[in-house]
């Protein structure tokens, strides 16, 4: 898994590369140099600071959903599996985060079925946070918010579906036909039934105000990039703007988002009258404070935990390809 993930990493970086060539043309490379420059990194240590309160609080929520589920791991190690999942932020759709569901499948013996609804829960609840960031910030600056409420009805519908059981065993009924399907129905059952116990009641409402809170701090963190680089909006447009644009990200599945993100950051602060140098400058800035922190972070910590845990890995982390296809 390991030497896919380098090769992965690699890749994403050469997509960065090319699309930070392509940002520098567009925003006038001398300019985009003379701001950055020029940017207050003072203000850095606070901006990380913002991001580590967003990682801080998402692994509270990943902590919670283990305990929900009843899934037992020591603090300790789940705070290593949740930071060795940043590593893997920059993997389609983020779906590299199924590393974590790896990890308690080798050294816990939990079924894929029981913790990838975990993951499925954590992408809901950041768009959740997010669209609600979006639509407040959209509302604050008299935006267009059809699209944003449109998209938070059809994730709602989703969690409707998974919390009601007798659409959602009408759903399996269904899937049954399916002979693919049918061979598994078993494991997509056990997946829904841990599904519908972290995305109902008290469980999805916890989940996330702490997606909420976390996402807020990157946007508070952005607003600090942009005062560095010299442009002063208001905190909910700075907040509409960033969560809308990682929304986009999310959605288009490429790699951490990269290209989709950055051009709607960008994108958004050009029409919002704010000069091209400094809207590409902050764009950068704030993802490398923010996605690329995290990439160092989880290759960090994975390495950490591979030789920790290699008695018990045994090697599988070095030599697997991807997750068994069966439990």
């Amino acid at each position: 898994m390991l030497k896919k993930f380098r090769k992965r990493l690699l890749i994403s970086i050469a997509i960065a590369a090319v699309i930070g060539i392509a940002f520098s043309i567009y925003a006038n490379t001398e300019e985009l140099k003379q701001t950055i420059e020029t940017f207050s990194y003072e203000l850095l240590a606070p901006v990380l600071i913002l991001t580590m309160i967003n990682y801080g609080l998402r692994f509270v929520r990943w902590h919670y959903y283990l305990k929900t589920l009843k899934i037992n791991v020591p603090r300790g190690e789940s705070f290593g599996i949740f930071l060795s999942s940043l590593s893997m932020s920059v993997t389609p759709g983020k779906m590299g985060e199924v590393l974590k569901s790896y990890f308690l499948k080798t050294l816990h013996a939990v079924p894929f079925s029981r913790s990838t609804p975990i993951i499925i829960a954590e992408r809901i609840t950041d768009f959740l946070a997010l669209l609600i960031i979006s639509v407040v910030g959209a509302y604050s600056i008299g935006h267009d918010k059809r699209f944003i409420i449109g998209f938070a009805l059809a994730i709602l519908g989703g969690i409707a579906v998974i919390a009601s059981k007798p659409l959602s065993e009408r759903l399996l009924k269904f899937a049954g036909r399916f002979a693919p399907l049918a061979k598994r129905l078993e494991l997509i059952q056990t997946a829904f039934e841990s599904s519908r116990t972290i995305l109902t009641g008290r469980a999805l409402v916890v989940s996330t105000s702490l997606a909420l809170v976390a996402w807020f701090a990157e946007c508070v963190g952005f607003l600090l990039v942009l005062a560095g680089v010299d442009v002063h909006l208001k905190l909910l447009s700075a907040s509409f703007i960033y969560a809308f644009s990682t929304v986009v990200g999310a959605v288009s599945f490429l790699p951490g988002g990269l290209g989709a993100t950055e051009t709607s950051l960008a994108g958004l602060l050009v029409l919002a009258k704010i000069p091209k140098g400094a809207s590409v400058a902050a764009t950068f800035i704030i993802r490398g404070a923010t996605l690329w922190f995290a990439v160092i972070i989880g290759a960090v910590v994975l390495s950490y935990m591979q030789k920790r845990f290699s008695v018990a890995l045994n090697g599988k982390l070095e030599n697997d390809q991807a997750p068994p296809a069966k439990e």
